[in-house]
């Protein structure tokens, strides 16, 4: 009998590693228990040790959190969710498309270096304009082409990159939310892509969910001083609206 999932995640307003596998699991409606660990928290402090091998977030754990088996690291989980329910979808039944999901996933996984660190998640705040800098539009550009290839080649007649939703679109779910948060132009077919992101169920839920967060994580705004406090960016944080739509990097692994 298949025992229980617990996924240990981070703030669901900076976790982009968290939401990862927690949309995955949401989309496609594989079961499980959410733990949460706020960062610099008590909590953090008091259970870390004994729920993340790692220190890191995320962490699926099969049965008992802290008893059971764990999974760490983003694509070892996506993998492990692949090993205990091969029937769900997550990555295409197809073996070439297959095989190009992979690849972007570990692409990503392993790049993207000038984006991720100018553009840290942040859902409930907007910085039009921030981390534009050459090298992280050198990133965008060569991602987005990435994605207009790849629907062009596999997912033409869907809003995702493989026809169904997959492991690869909850792979760039964070990403889309970066664009709303920092705004950089993006060509329309990435836009599209991304709108088609942002609505999905799992995302809406997330983010109206990382809207409720008050916490201030301060390695994770770069663009703005703690509330109330004006200081070396000159800007506290601004609450953001839901995107116009229908709808941490160093401690995430």
């Amino acid at each position: 009998m298949a025992q229980p999932l617990t996924l240990v995640i981070g703030n669901k307003n900076y976790s982009s590693w968290s939401l990862r596998p927690w949309a995955l699991m949401t989309e496609l409606g594989i079961p499980f228990v959410e733990r949460m660990l706020k960062f610099d928290s008590e909590d953090w402090e008091a259970h870390i040790d004994r729920l993340s091998p790692t220190r890191l977030v995320p962490v699926l754990w099969e049965g008992e959190p802290g008893g059971g088996f764990a999974t760490f690291d983003t694509s070892a989980i996506v993998e492990r969710l692949n090993d205990l329910h091969p029937a769900r979808g997550i990555w295409p039944s197809d073996g070439r498309a297959r095989a190009r999901a992979r690849s972007l996933v570990a692409n990503f996984h392993s790049g993207y270096p000038a984006l991720r660190s100018a553009m840290p998640m942040n859902i409930r705040s907007r910085h039009p304009g921030k981390g534009q800098s050459p090298e992280v539009m050198a990133d965008i550009e060569g991602l987005t082409r990435l994605w207009r290839d790849t629907r062009a080649e596999y997912g033409a007649h869907s809003p995702y990159l493989f026809g169904n939703f997959s492991a690869a679109d909850a792979y760039f779910l964070p990403v889309a939310s970066r664009f709303a948060t920092y705004e950089p132009p993006l060509p329309a077919e990435a836009q599209d892509y991304c709108r088609a992101l942002l609505d999905t169920m799992a995302m809406r839920r997330w983010s109206t969910a990382a809207r409720l967060e008050t916490e201030f994580v301060a390695m994770d705004e770069p663009y703005a001083d703690p509330p109330g406090v004006e200081g070396k960016t000159g800007q506290a944080v601004r609450q953001a609206p839901p995107p116009a739509i229908t709808s941490t990097w160093s401690r995430g692994a």
